[in-house]
């Protein structure tokens, strides 16, 4: 028997999904109201049963795209890497490039996910514009009434038990951009001690003495409080850790090893100290993009071969 408050919930999720099939989420969410000198935004001519169905539209959409996220990966059963045991769905996401649907349609065309994140073109990154879209719409209701009403929460979590932790940390405010995050304090190499010597041998020539244990801390898996400067040009450092990836001396993804470096190093350039640029080693981790030539290149080990990203794209 349906209840009055099945009724209301079915009247709130026709108004929005007819809201959010005849918009997209750049018009839903290109302003909020703390834009500086910005018009109200598009929520705010919205009706509180407007924007609680546009909820349950989104996350619909987002089962629909971890749906598609299980199907394709089950084909090839992929294993899940260790940095990925506790979100194995984000796994399967990045597996999945996007399809037709989701780089056709206005509906997904915000792209509230930088470029240079790693599952941009994946269903991953249809995901994370999907959350962040979830956020504008509960912080709008938020913005309205101080909280949310616990009626439309409860029956969120009863169509959406699988995305309860999603809900909870979005509406904590638990949105999280990349490019704000924190780098890795630490990175975990699995080499021997004979080649944890071999690396650190050959890299410390490139550091000033006084930057030489911070680096043996790195290579060691510890953290340290300062960047280490890298006299060399930055694409050299950058590629050594590529080769260290794809050879399977550390399982970091190349997002998180990013991060790592830009977190950690610095390079001595003609004009001085300069960071290491996202988008440079983002390129050169990613798509081998910059690499040094062969008559460049350090590190290079009988354990440590060189591969082209040709051939790695065969192996694949």
């Amino acid at each position: 028997m349906m209840t009055k408050h099945d009724d209301e919930r079915k009247k709130w999720e026709r108004i929005g999904h007819r809201l959010m099939q005849s918009s997209d989420l750049q018009l839903l969410c290109g302003l909020t109201r703390t834009s500086p000198g910005a018009e109200k935004p598009f929520v705010s001519s919205l009706a509180d049963d407007e924007l609680e169905g546009m909820t349950s539209f989104v996350l619909e959409r987002m089962k629909e795209v971890d749906l598609l996220a299980l199907a394709g990966a089950t084909q090839d059963a992929p294993e899940i890497p260790h940095e990925y045991r506790d979100h194995p769905q984000a796994y399967l996401r990045l597996q999945v490039p996007k399809n037709a649907l989701y780089r056709s349609s206005e509906l997904y065309n915000a792209e509230f996910i930088n470029d240079l994140d790693e599952g941009y073109d994946t269903l991953q990154g249809v995901f994370v514009t999907l959350v962040r879209a979830l956020g504008y719409l509960f912080d709008e209701l938020q913005y309205r009434h101080g909280s949310i009403d616990p009626a439309f929460m409860h029956a969120l979590e009863r169509s959406f038990p699988e995305y309860a932790a999603v809900v909870d940390q979005v509406v904590a405010g638990e949105r999280k951009d990349a490019a704000v995050t924190a780098p890795p304090a630490t990175i975990k190499l699995t080499l021997t001690p004979e080649q944890l010597a071999d690396l650190s041998g050959c890299l410390e020539v490139f550091f000033d003495p006084s930057d030489r244990p911070g680096l043996t801390e790195l290579l060691q898996g510890r953290s340290v409080g300062r960047k280490l400067v890298f006299n060399g040009n930055q694409n050299r450092l950058v590629e050594v850790f590529r080769r260290l990836s794809y050879n399977g001396f550390l399982y970091e993804s190349s997002t998180v090893l990013r991060d790592w470096l830009c977190g950690h190093f610095a390079y001595r350039s003609k004009a001085g100290i300069a960071d290491l640029s996202q988008n440079s080693v983002w390129d050169i981790l990613s798509k081998a993009k910059g690499e040094p030539t062969l008559k460049s290149r350090i590190c290079v080990f009988g354990w440590l071969a060189y591969k082209t990203h040709a051939s790695l794209k065969r192996a694949d």
